[in-house]
Protein backbone atom coordinates (compact mmCIF):
# COMPACT_ATOMS: atom_id res chain seq x y z
CA UNK A 1 0.00 0.00 0.00
CA UNK A 2 1.03 3.49 -0.95
CA UNK A 3 1.92 5.98 1.71
CA UNK A 4 3.10 9.42 1.49
CA UNK A 5 6.36 10.87 4.11
CA UNK A 6 7.89 14.10 4.55
CA UNK A 7 10.87 14.21 3.06
CA UNK A 8 14.06 16.27 2.58
CA UNK A 9 15.87 16.08 -0.80
CA UNK A 10 19.63 16.58 -1.87
CA UNK A 11 22.63 15.60 -3.91
CA UNK A 12 26.08 14.23 -2.83
CA UNK A 13 28.15 13.93 -6.18
CA UNK A 14 26.04 11.98 -8.14
CA UNK A 15 23.86 10.11 -5.45
CA UNK A 16 20.38 12.15 -5.49
CA UNK A 17 19.02 11.05 -1.21
CA UNK A 18 15.66 11.43 0.64
CA UNK A 19 15.84 12.47 4.46
CA UNK A 20 12.91 10.63 6.13
CA UNK A 21 12.18 10.14 10.01
CA UNK A 22 10.46 6.64 11.33
CA UNK A 23 9.72 5.12 14.43
CA UNK A 24 11.98 2.48 15.36
CA UNK A 25 9.44 0.18 15.65
CA UNK A 26 8.32 0.89 12.37
CA UNK A 27 12.13 0.80 10.83
CA UNK A 28 12.68 -2.44 12.46
CA UNK A 29 10.06 -3.62 10.60
CA UNK A 30 10.51 -2.10 7.25
CA UNK A 31 14.19 -2.48 6.46
CA UNK A 32 15.75 -6.12 5.46
CA UNK A 33 19.20 -7.26 6.67
CA UNK A 34 20.71 -8.33 3.80
CA UNK A 35 21.58 -11.85 4.69
CA UNK A 36 17.58 -12.00 3.84
CA UNK A 37 17.65 -10.82 0.92
CA UNK A 38 16.49 -13.58 -1.56
CA UNK A 39 19.37 -14.87 -3.59
CA UNK A 40 21.68 -13.63 -1.14
CA UNK A 41 23.52 -16.58 -1.09
CA UNK A 42 24.04 -16.97 -4.50
CA UNK A 43 26.10 -13.48 -4.40
CA UNK A 44 29.79 -13.69 -5.02
CA UNK A 45 32.20 -11.85 -2.20
CA UNK A 46 32.52 -8.96 -3.84
CA UNK A 47 28.61 -8.31 -4.49
CA UNK A 48 28.07 -9.22 -0.72
CA UNK A 49 28.84 -5.44 0.07
CA UNK A 50 27.53 -5.52 3.47
CA UNK A 51 29.32 -7.11 6.54
CA UNK A 52 28.02 -10.06 8.83
CA UNK A 53 26.18 -8.80 12.10
CA UNK A 54 28.07 -9.16 15.15
CA UNK A 55 24.85 -10.61 17.31
CA UNK A 56 27.80 -10.58 20.51
CA UNK A 57 28.26 -7.33 19.75
CA UNK A 58 24.84 -6.17 19.55
CA UNK A 59 23.53 -8.66 22.46
CA UNK A 60 26.38 -7.34 25.03
CA UNK A 61 26.87 -3.67 23.64
CA UNK A 62 24.80 -1.72 21.60
CA UNK A 63 21.08 -3.18 22.99
CA UNK A 64 21.70 -2.84 26.60
CA UNK A 65 22.91 1.33 25.59
CA UNK A 66 19.50 1.63 24.71
CA UNK A 67 17.95 -0.06 27.64
CA UNK A 68 19.84 2.18 30.28
CA UNK A 69 20.67 5.15 29.00
CA UNK A 70 17.67 7.34 28.91
CA UNK A 71 19.63 9.62 26.75
CA UNK A 72 20.61 7.33 23.64
CA UNK A 73 20.87 8.78 20.49
CA UNK A 74 21.49 7.05 16.65
CA UNK A 75 22.80 8.76 13.48
CA UNK A 76 21.48 7.88 10.82
CA UNK A 77 20.95 5.06 8.88
CA UNK A 78 21.95 4.80 5.53
CA UNK A 79 19.30 2.64 3.66
CA UNK A 80 19.35 1.85 -0.02
CA UNK A 81 15.69 1.42 -1.89
CA UNK A 82 15.51 -1.96 -4.20
CA UNK A 83 12.34 -1.52 -6.43
CA UNK A 84 12.20 1.81 -6.23
CA UNK A 85 11.43 2.86 -9.79
CA UNK A 86 7.83 4.12 -8.62
CA UNK A 87 8.97 6.35 -5.55
CA UNK A 88 8.67 9.73 -6.53
CA UNK A 89 9.29 13.04 -4.58
CA UNK A 90 7.10 16.31 -4.65
CA UNK A 91 8.32 19.02 -3.85
CA UNK A 92 6.87 21.66 -1.75
CA UNK A 93 7.47 24.47 -4.34
CA UNK A 94 5.62 22.40 -7.37
CA UNK A 95 2.49 21.86 -4.79
CA UNK A 96 1.87 25.17 -3.75
CA UNK A 97 3.45 26.29 -7.68
CA UNK A 98 3.27 30.35 -7.32
CA UNK A 99 2.12 30.86 -3.66
CA UNK A 100 5.48 30.03 -2.38
CA UNK A 101 7.30 33.89 -1.72
CA UNK A 102 10.24 34.10 -3.44
CA UNK A 103 12.60 34.02 -0.23
CA UNK A 104 11.39 30.24 0.34
CA UNK A 105 11.53 29.29 -3.36
CA UNK A 106 14.93 27.60 -2.93
CA UNK A 107 14.18 26.06 0.39
CA UNK A 108 10.84 24.83 -1.06
CA UNK A 109 12.56 22.79 -3.73
CA UNK A 110 14.63 20.69 -1.54
CA UNK A 111 11.25 20.10 1.00
CA UNK A 112 8.60 18.03 0.26
CA UNK A 113 6.85 14.49 0.19
CA UNK A 114 8.15 11.21 -0.69
CA UNK A 115 5.55 8.90 -2.01
CA UNK A 116 6.45 5.07 -1.84
CA UNK A 117 4.44 2.04 -3.05
CA UNK A 118 5.01 0.24 -0.38
CA UNK A 119 6.85 -2.79 -2.19
CA UNK A 120 10.00 -0.89 -1.85
CA UNK A 121 12.99 -3.57 -0.43
CA UNK A 122 14.69 -1.35 2.20
CA UNK A 123 18.40 -2.27 3.00
CA UNK A 124 20.62 -0.70 5.54
CA UNK A 125 23.71 0.07 3.66
CA UNK A 126 24.94 1.40 7.35
CA UNK A 127 23.54 0.69 10.67
CA UNK A 128 22.51 -2.85 10.12
CA UNK A 129 24.13 -3.41 13.99
CA UNK A 130 21.88 -0.66 15.38
CA UNK A 131 19.12 -1.94 13.22
CA UNK A 132 19.34 -5.74 15.34
CA UNK A 133 19.95 -3.61 18.32
CA UNK A 134 16.91 -1.71 17.87
CA UNK A 135 15.01 -4.89 17.48
CA UNK A 136 17.15 -6.59 20.63
CA UNK A 137 15.89 -3.89 23.17
CA UNK A 138 12.47 -3.35 21.67
CA UNK A 139 11.47 -6.83 22.24
CA UNK A 140 13.90 -8.18 24.74
CA UNK A 141 14.82 -11.09 22.43
CA UNK A 142 17.81 -12.13 20.46
CA UNK A 143 18.19 -12.78 16.81
CA UNK A 144 16.81 -16.24 17.43
CA UNK A 145 13.85 -14.85 19.44
CA UNK A 146 15.35 -16.27 22.81
CA UNK A 147 15.47 -14.12 25.76
CA UNK A 148 18.17 -11.74 26.78
CA UNK A 149 19.23 -12.84 30.48
CA UNK A 150 19.59 -9.52 32.23
CA UNK A 151 18.19 -7.20 28.95
CA UNK A 152 14.10 -6.52 29.78
CA UNK A 153 12.57 -5.19 26.74
CA UNK A 154 11.88 -1.46 26.49
CA UNK A 155 8.89 -0.19 25.08
CA UNK A 156 9.60 3.50 25.08
CA UNK A 157 12.59 2.98 22.22
CA UNK A 158 9.66 1.99 19.95
CA UNK A 159 8.62 5.27 19.87
CA UNK A 160 12.43 6.45 19.24
CA UNK A 161 12.47 8.40 15.96
CA UNK A 162 15.14 7.67 13.78
CA UNK A 163 16.63 9.43 10.49
CA UNK A 164 17.02 7.63 7.44
CA UNK A 165 18.62 8.73 4.76
CA UNK A 166 17.11 6.77 1.24
CA UNK A 167 18.90 6.00 -1.96
CA UNK A 168 17.37 4.70 -4.81
CA UNK A 169 19.12 1.59 -5.53
CA UNK A 170 21.84 0.61 -7.89
CA UNK A 171 23.85 -2.83 -7.73
CA UNK A 172 27.13 -0.54 -8.51
CA UNK A 173 25.94 2.06 -6.55
CA UNK A 174 25.22 0.84 -3.46
CA UNK A 175 28.20 -1.44 -2.92
CA UNK A 176 30.11 1.67 -3.75
CA UNK A 177 28.23 3.87 -1.18
CA UNK A 178 28.95 1.03 1.73
CA UNK A 179 32.62 0.72 1.07
CA UNK A 180 33.33 4.24 1.26
CA UNK A 181 31.17 4.98 3.90
CA UNK A 182 32.80 2.15 5.85
CA UNK A 183 36.50 2.39 4.51
CA UNK A 184 36.58 6.05 5.26
CA UNK A 185 34.82 5.46 9.05
CA UNK A 186 37.69 5.69 11.32
CA UNK A 187 37.66 3.92 14.06
CA UNK A 188 38.22 5.33 17.51
CA UNK A 189 41.20 4.42 19.56
CA UNK A 190 41.44 3.09 22.82
CA UNK A 191 42.81 5.79 24.30
CA UNK A 192 39.94 8.10 22.84
CA UNK A 193 36.87 5.65 24.03
CA UNK A 194 38.34 6.34 27.29
CA UNK A 195 37.89 9.66 27.08
CA UNK A 196 34.26 9.76 26.08
CA UNK A 197 33.12 6.75 28.19
CA UNK A 198 30.28 7.72 30.34
CA UNK A 199 28.81 4.21 31.30
CA UNK A 200 32.53 2.38 32.01
CA UNK A 201 32.68 2.71 35.92
CA UNK A 202 36.32 2.53 35.30
CA UNK A 203 37.17 5.62 32.45
CA UNK A 204 35.11 7.60 34.42
CA UNK A 205 36.86 6.85 38.03
CA UNK A 206 40.42 7.51 36.00
CA UNK A 207 38.96 10.25 34.65
CA UNK A 208 37.64 12.03 37.75
CA UNK A 209 39.73 10.53 40.60
CA UNK A 210 43.13 9.77 38.80
CA UNK A 211 44.06 12.13 36.21
CA UNK A 212 43.87 15.85 36.21
CA UNK A 213 45.13 19.34 37.82
CA UNK A 214 43.12 18.93 40.96
CA UNK A 215 43.97 14.72 40.94
CA UNK A 216 47.05 12.61 41.70
CA UNK A 217 48.45 12.51 37.79
CA UNK A 218 48.48 15.83 36.35
CA UNK A 219 46.87 15.04 32.37
CA UNK A 220 49.77 16.45 31.01
CA UNK A 221 51.15 13.58 32.03
CA UNK A 222 49.43 11.51 31.01
CA UNK A 223 49.08 10.09 27.08
CA UNK A 224 45.77 10.20 26.00
CA UNK A 225 46.48 9.74 22.28
CA UNK A 226 48.41 6.72 22.34
CA UNK A 227 49.01 3.28 23.85
CA UNK A 228 52.49 3.36 24.10
CA UNK A 229 55.35 6.09 24.65
CA UNK A 230 58.42 6.68 22.79
CA UNK A 231 61.87 6.92 24.14
CA UNK A 232 60.79 11.33 23.20
CA UNK A 233 57.77 11.05 25.16
CA UNK A 234 57.42 13.49 28.09
CA UNK A 235 54.77 12.13 29.92
CA UNK A 236 54.92 9.56 32.22
CA UNK A 237 51.91 7.12 31.50
CA UNK A 238 49.13 6.26 29.29
CA UNK A 239 45.52 6.52 29.92
CA UNK A 240 45.23 3.24 28.66
CA UNK A 241 47.85 2.13 31.47
CA UNK A 242 45.94 3.47 34.02
CA UNK A 243 42.70 2.39 33.00
CA UNK A 244 43.78 -1.44 33.04
CA UNK A 245 45.36 -0.51 36.07
CA UNK A 246 42.72 0.88 38.26
CA UNK A 247 40.26 -2.14 36.51
CA UNK A 248 42.64 -4.69 37.90
CA UNK A 249 42.25 -3.22 41.11
CA UNK A 250 38.95 -2.70 41.91
CA UNK A 251 37.99 -6.14 40.55
CA UNK A 252 40.16 -7.62 43.14
CA UNK A 253 37.49 -6.23 45.49
CA UNK A 254 34.30 -6.03 43.35
CA UNK A 255 34.78 -8.92 40.72
CA UNK A 256 33.90 -8.32 37.55
CA UNK A 257 33.03 -4.97 35.99
CA UNK A 258 29.94 -4.60 33.48
CA UNK A 259 31.71 -1.43 31.76
CA UNK A 260 28.47 -0.99 30.12
CA UNK A 261 26.34 0.56 32.94
CA UNK A 262 27.25 2.61 35.53
CA UNK A 263 26.75 0.75 39.07
CA UNK A 264 24.72 2.28 41.68
CA UNK A 265 25.80 5.36 43.67
CA UNK A 266 27.08 4.44 46.62
CA UNK A 267 29.40 2.06 44.87
CA UNK A 268 30.45 4.45 42.64
CA UNK A 269 31.15 6.49 45.73
CA UNK A 270 33.46 3.39 47.15
CA UNK A 271 35.00 2.91 43.92
CA UNK A 272 36.42 6.66 44.07
CA UNK A 273 37.68 6.29 47.62
CA UNK A 274 39.60 3.07 46.50
CA UNK A 275 40.74 4.25 43.12
CA UNK A 276 42.36 7.25 44.99
CA UNK A 277 43.44 6.08 48.07
CA UNK A 278 45.90 2.80 46.02
CA UNK A 279 47.13 5.38 43.48
CA UNK A 280 48.10 8.20 46.01
CA UNK A 281 49.87 5.50 48.30
CA UNK A 282 51.94 3.72 45.00
CA UNK A 283 52.70 7.14 43.28
CA UNK A 284 53.92 8.61 46.80
CA UNK A 285 55.52 5.78 48.05
CA UNK A 286 57.15 3.82 45.00
CA UNK A 287 60.50 5.68 44.24
CA UNK A 288 60.50 6.21 40.47
CA UNK A 289 56.99 7.15 40.30
CA UNK A 290 57.00 9.52 42.91
CA UNK A 291 60.39 11.17 41.18
CA UNK A 292 58.71 10.93 37.54
CA UNK A 293 55.76 13.00 38.82
CA UNK A 294 58.04 15.45 41.41
CA UNK A 295 58.59 18.12 38.74
CA UNK A 296 55.20 18.25 36.01
CA UNK A 297 56.75 21.35 34.49
CA UNK A 298 58.45 21.31 31.00
CA UNK A 299 61.96 21.15 33.07
CA UNK A 300 60.69 17.46 34.79
CA UNK A 301 60.22 16.36 31.00
CA UNK A 302 64.11 15.36 30.45
CA UNK A 303 64.18 13.14 34.04
CA UNK A 304 61.08 11.33 32.76
CA UNK A 305 63.15 10.84 29.54
CA UNK A 306 66.08 9.50 31.33
CA UNK A 307 64.22 7.05 33.63
CA UNK A 308 62.36 5.36 30.79
CA UNK A 309 65.52 4.62 29.22
CA UNK A 310 67.38 3.32 32.49
CA UNK A 311 64.66 1.74 34.10
CA UNK A 312 61.03 -0.38 33.24
CA UNK A 313 59.46 1.41 35.42
CA UNK A 314 59.77 5.10 33.19
CA UNK A 315 57.47 2.48 31.04
CA UNK A 316 53.27 1.59 30.72
CA UNK A 317 54.16 -2.28 30.53
CA UNK A 318 56.09 -2.28 33.75
CA UNK A 319 53.93 0.18 35.29
CA UNK A 320 50.46 -2.20 34.94
CA UNK A 321 53.12 -5.30 35.91
CA UNK A 322 53.90 -4.16 38.96
CA UNK A 323 50.59 -2.32 39.61
CA UNK A 324 48.79 -6.34 39.30
CA UNK A 325 51.89 -7.63 41.58
CA UNK A 326 51.15 -5.35 44.19
CA UNK A 327 47.53 -6.40 44.51
CA UNK A 328 48.67 -9.84 44.07
CA UNK A 329 51.12 -9.54 46.68
CA UNK A 330 48.63 -7.27 49.34
CA UNK A 331 45.15 -10.38 49.15
CA UNK A 332 45.49 -12.59 52.21
CA UNK A 333 47.32 -15.40 52.11
CA UNK A 334 44.48 -18.18 52.08
CA UNK A 335 47.11 -20.49 54.24
CA UNK A 336 48.57 -18.34 56.48
CA UNK A 337 46.07 -15.62 56.83
CA UNK A 338 48.89 -12.90 56.26
CA UNK A 339 48.37 -9.89 54.28
CA UNK A 340 50.61 -7.29 53.36
CA UNK A 341 50.03 -3.90 53.52
CA UNK A 342 49.97 -1.55 50.09
CA UNK A 343 53.05 0.75 52.33
CA UNK A 344 54.79 -2.44 52.64
CA UNK A 345 54.41 -3.87 49.23
CA UNK A 346 55.60 -0.51 47.85
CA UNK A 347 58.76 -0.32 49.81
CA UNK A 348 59.74 -4.04 48.86
CA UNK A 349 58.77 -2.79 44.99
CA UNK A 350 61.71 -0.26 46.03
CA UNK A 351 64.28 -2.64 47.02
CA UNK A 352 64.06 -4.52 43.31
CA UNK A 353 66.18 -3.17 40.69
CA UNK A 354 64.29 -1.96 38.45
CA UNK A 355 67.34 -1.31 35.55
CA UNK A 356 66.58 -2.29 31.42
CA UNK A 357 70.23 -4.40 32.00
CA UNK A 358 69.65 -6.25 35.27
CA UNK A 359 69.49 -9.64 33.96
CA UNK A 360 66.86 -11.22 36.23
CA UNK A 361 64.28 -8.84 33.82
CA UNK A 362 65.35 -11.18 30.39
CA UNK A 363 62.12 -13.08 29.19
CA UNK A 364 60.17 -11.57 32.30
CA UNK A 365 59.80 -8.01 30.71
CA UNK A 366 62.74 -7.70 28.61
CA UNK A 367 63.89 -10.03 25.23
CA UNK A 368 67.84 -8.39 24.76
CA UNK A 369 66.99 -5.11 24.70
CA UNK A 370 63.34 -4.94 23.33
CA UNK A 371 60.88 -4.83 26.26
CA UNK A 372 57.71 -7.88 26.09
CA UNK A 373 54.81 -5.80 24.81
CA UNK A 374 50.52 -7.30 25.27
CA UNK A 375 48.13 -8.56 28.27
CA UNK A 376 49.97 -12.12 28.86
CA UNK A 377 53.10 -10.51 28.53
CA UNK A 378 51.98 -8.15 32.02
CA UNK A 379 50.27 -11.13 33.56
CA UNK A 380 53.25 -13.46 33.81
CA UNK A 381 55.74 -10.42 34.42
CA UNK A 382 53.07 -9.18 37.66
CA UNK A 383 53.45 -13.24 38.96
CA UNK A 384 56.61 -12.87 38.80
CA UNK A 385 57.09 -9.49 40.57
CA UNK A 386 55.08 -10.85 43.76
CA UNK A 387 56.95 -13.73 43.17
CA UNK A 388 60.18 -11.83 43.73
CA UNK A 389 58.83 -9.69 46.00
CA UNK A 390 57.96 -12.15 48.72
CA UNK A 391 54.42 -13.78 47.84
CA UNK A 392 53.90 -16.89 49.33
CA UNK A 393 53.82 -19.99 47.51
CA UNK A 394 52.67 -23.28 46.85
CA UNK A 395 55.27 -25.67 45.61
CA UNK A 396 52.59 -26.51 42.42
CA UNK A 397 52.40 -22.63 41.55
CA UNK A 398 56.06 -22.28 41.91
CA UNK A 399 56.93 -24.80 39.76
CA UNK A 400 54.66 -23.72 37.09
CA UNK A 401 56.06 -20.19 37.46
CA UNK A 402 59.03 -21.58 36.74
CA UNK A 403 57.60 -24.02 33.69
CA UNK A 404 56.60 -20.52 32.48
CA UNK A 405 59.64 -19.04 32.89
CA UNK A 406 61.58 -21.91 30.73
CA UNK A 407 58.72 -21.56 27.73
CA UNK A 408 59.51 -17.57 27.82
CA UNK A 409 62.57 -18.81 26.71
CA UNK A 410 64.45 -17.96 29.79
CA UNK A 411 67.70 -19.08 30.58
CA UNK A 412 68.92 -20.89 33.59
CA UNK A 413 66.61 -20.23 36.41
CA UNK A 414 63.95 -17.78 37.34
CA UNK A 415 65.69 -15.27 40.04
CA UNK A 416 65.16 -15.80 43.44
CA UNK A 417 63.08 -13.60 45.75
CA UNK A 418 64.95 -10.34 47.11
CA UNK A 419 62.21 -10.72 49.91
CA UNK A 420 62.79 -14.23 51.91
Amino acid sequence: MASVLPAMRGSFGSTEFYIVTMFAKELTERLTVPKDVEGWTDLTLEERYQREINYRRVRDQIAPYLVHDESRFFGAFIVTMLNSEQVEFEPMSRIYKDRVPSLYRSAADAFGFLTVQGNEVLIPLDGQHRLAALKFAITGKDEKQQPIPDLDSKADVAHDVCTVILVKDHDVDSRTIFNKVNRYAKATSKAENLITADDDIVAVVVRDTVVGADNIIPESLVNVKSNTLTSRSTEFTTLATLYESTKYVLEDTHGKINTQRLPDKVTQGIMRTEAREFWETVCSSVKLFSEALHDPSEQGDVRRQQLRDDYLLGKPVAQWALIQALVQLCDEDTETGIRVSLSEACDRANRLSWRTDDTRWQQVLMNGERMLFGKSAVNFASRVIAYWLGQELSNEALNGLREAFVNQGGIGQLAEPIIE
